[in-house]
């Protein structure tokens, strides 16, 4: 009789003993580490990079076990979970299952207002994915992933968004480029075709408080995942050698998040984050009135805030460091030359000591990283060109897109730090100049188009709106 399904070639079952080897050899080491829970923060490089190994070997182990036929199949899983996880959300379950003990499928289906029946089916198959456990039949309670979902907010906020506005926006990626294609307007994309809208994503999102109240939340949870936590922006540059009251310029900043991370760390360091007026009243009312704690640390005289308009003129000239976090990604080479002209204007009063800092994506070779860390930065991409018709980039495309800037912009060092999705790059400008630089040049071409076509601003980052 006929196998069920496909057995393993000689050679997959060689890389499967390799993998199982490695898994083992990990696993070992973690537990010799004092490493007991992968819920334990990480306490160190070398284990962090164990748990990547780990995490790696694994999902080529299953997807070798699979096979390719079984394996193309088991992708429609990923797109019921996120149904269900939006399903979850809309009905309030995982506020509706106690942290602590299990409460009855009909009771819950009553305080939820939800057909029991489909109560039953959505959360037994997310048990399937980790979230909710049944531990007596027919009654439902937290698992640790969902319990972590339901006891922090920002985490709900997350999912909530992701499904109700990432995945109808990606599955209406294709559709988008038939209509548009090639476009790079950030009003032809997949979310103006998902949400019948001519607004840009964030022009959108101001008229919708509830999505605006999901998106912050989004963020928050974002910003404090592994793979863009703060922890990086702190470590991937040199801010220790910058000399006593250097000053940073925080172009985008939004509420001055990374600012602080750095400022708590370097006291040494003087700031100004730059955003939308908005942004920065918040920013600044909230760090005056955020306790004795942070006024011990002297953060509110060493920070300051500043409303301002980054295609428009840099006011601030000459600064040590002008840093931009996940700002590039978000726009266009053309608006992004005309955002990074600016600064480079006002780099050139202080060409010696000024530094371009940057901290966003830089897209690998296919196959150059692991692919459970590859497809991380595969999704920003694709979420970049989704919402707004924008891209991550390769490290010659941001050498190109430099050189259009001012071709005397030099990258100086690039820096990813372990277990970072983003990468630091730092760029200086060579002296002497030997001609006009291409900013100049750009700055009156910018303002030429200025006048005759308005922008919308924009500065809070979007990263990955459909997160694995």
């Amino acid at each position: 009789m006929a196998a069920a399904f496909p057995l393993a070639s000689s050679e997959s079952s060689v890389k499967m003993e390799a993998l199982v080897e490695e898994i083992t050899q990990s696993v070992q080491a973690l537990k010799h580490s004092g490493q007991q829970s992968s819920a334990q923060p990480i306490a160190s490089p070398e284990l962090q990079h164990l748990r990547q190994r780990l995490v790696e070997a694994s999902w080529q182990l299953h997807r070798h076990a699979l096979g390719p036929g079984e394996y193309i199949l088991s992708l429609s899983v990923g797109v019921h979970y996120t149904a269900c996880l939006k399903w979850l959300c809309r009905f309030n379950v995982f506020n509706g299952v106690p942290l602590d003990g299990s409460i009855a499928y009909d009771k819950l289906a009553t305080a939820i207002s939800a057909p029991e029946g489909a109560l039953k089916s959505v959360a037994r198959m997310a048990m399937t994915s980790g979230l909710f456990a049944e531990p007596t039949p027919n009654h439902i309670a937290h698992s640790p992933t969902s319990a972590m979902i339901a006891s922090n907010p920002n985490l709900l906020l997350w999912a909530e968004f992701m499904t109700e506005v990432g995945v109808p926006t990606a599955s209406a990626f294709a559709d988008a480029t038939q209509r548009w294609p090639g476009s790079l307007s950030n009003t032809e994309t997949a979310y103006n075709l998902a949400f019948d809208t001519r607004l840009p994503l964030f022009e959108h999102l101001k008229t919708l408080p509830t999505r605006t109240e999901q998106f912050a939340g989004y963020m928050k949870s974002v910003t404090n995942s592994e793979g863009t936590s703060l922890k990086h922006l702190v470590s991937g540059y040199h801010w220790a050698a910058l000399l006593q009251d250097s000053l940073v310029v925080d172009v985008g900043g939004s509420t001055g998040h990374g600012s602080i991370a750095i400022a708590e760390r370097f006291p040494g360091l003087r700031f100004i984050v730059q955003d939308l007026a908005t942004n920065a009243d918040a920013g600044q009312d909230a760090l005056a009135n955020a306790g004795e704690k942070e006024a011990q640390k002297g953060l509110a005289d060493r920070i300051t805030f500043q409303a301002h308009d980054f295609f428009q003129e840099q006011p601030i000239v000459g600064a040590d460091v002008y840093l931009l976090r996940m700002i590039i990604h978000d726009w266009s080479d053309d608006d992004s030359v005309r955002i990074l002209s600016r600064i480079v204007k006002a780099m050139e009063a202080n060409k010696a000591k000024s530094s371009l800092v940057i901290m966003d994506s830089v897209l690998p070779l296919p196959g150059q990283l692991p692919a459970t860390l590859e497809r991380l930065l595969r999704l920003r991409d694709l979420t970049m060109r989704q919402v707004f018709n924008s891209r991550e980039r390769a490290p010659e495309e941001w050498s190109a897109l430099m050189a259009r800037v001012d071709p005397t912009l030099k990258l100086v060092k690039t820096t990813k730090p372990l277990g970072s999705v983003l990468s630091v790059m730092e760029w200086k400008l060579e002296d002497p100049p030997a001609h006009a630089t291409m900013a100049s040049k750009v700055e009156e071409q910018v303002a030429q188009e200025e006048k005759a076509t308005p922008v919308a601003v924009k500065y809070a980052a979007a990263d990955g709106l459909v997160t694995a």
